[in-house]
């Protein structure tokens, strides 16, 4: 998994700001307990529009592993309760559920980087980037430690 990795500039229309919200949004879910993962999710689906949420329904129901593991409806409680179960489960399923679509992989990455926007916007989302990681630079502070006299 790449946390912390820098991204190119794209010359290909593909926005830098999307990889870094999807940069955070991986982070969040790598090291967030899965009560605020629901949380942040609850939050960013009931901003999402009912068409937007029908997609994201349909994304549940087509990548469930059992019956069991399909949502019932496209409520955004439904939704982030599937979500953090289905990250729960198996880590990085999120980000094959949300991402491009298509058997290569391919596809645009719209609906998640619109889903890591709404999250890393969050106040809940800020409070767990450690130093200046969610200030914008998408990297780790390097002088975090430079206050301490050793």
């Amino acid at each position: 998994m790449s946390l912390f990795k820098r991204h190119p500039k794209h010359d290909d229309g593909h926005s830098r700001d999307d990889d870094v919200a999807v940069e955070r949004y991986e982070y969040l879910l790598a090291t967030a307990q899965p009560d605020m993962i629901t949380k942040m999710h609850l939050e960013a689906f009931a901003k999402l529009s009912d068409e937007q949420r029908d997609v994201v329904f349909q994304r549940f129901v087509d990548h469930a592993a059992t019956p069991d593991d399909r949502p019932i409806d496209a409520t955004p409680a439904t939704l982030a309760r599937v979500a953090t179960d289905a990250e729960t489960r198996r880590p990085g399923s999120l980000l094959r559920i949300l991402g491009p679509q298509g058997a290569d992989g391919s596809g645009d990455n719209v609906l998640l980087a619109t889903i890591s926007g709404l999250i890393v916007a969050s106040p809940l989302a800020a409070a767990l980037f450690p130093y200046d990681y969610g200030a914008g630079t998408g990297l780790w502070s390097e002088d975090a430690d430079d206050s301490f006299d050793y």
